[in-house]
């Protein structure tokens, strides 16, 4: 299925705050099919904020499971590309909600 641009980058903009794929389905989307929205979202590189602290559980898994130094190091790097990219994303959304709630004059 074709999406327009404006629906697209609705689509990554709420990924990207942390709604589920499956809430912007139902909520927002309730045309198109889940893996449409999947495709958009996570074919453009944004990733939500519940499947990175996924990705960091998995990776931190996998620390403690690893026995090779090399591979515990490599998974560390990635563990702080990961937090980096959380910790930024906080920031940006709390930027965003401030200028909200100054445009709202609370």
């Amino acid at each position: 299925m074709s999406i327009n641009r404006t629906d697209a980058e609705k689509m990554r903009r709420l990924a990207q705050e942390g709604k589920k794929i499956s809430n912007i389905v139902s909520e927002d989307f309730p045309e198109l099919d889940y893996w449409d929205v999947y495709i958009e979202v996570y074919g453009s590189g944004e990733r939500s904020s519940l499947g990175i602290k996924r990705m960091i559980t998995n990776r931190l898994n996998s620390l403690v499971a690893s026995t090779s130094r090399i591979e515990r190091g490599k998974i560390a790097k990635e563990l702080q590309g990961l937090v980096w990219h959380l910790y930024n994303n906080h920031k940006t959304n709390t930027w965003k909600l401030a200028k909200i709630r100054e445009t709202l004059g609370e």
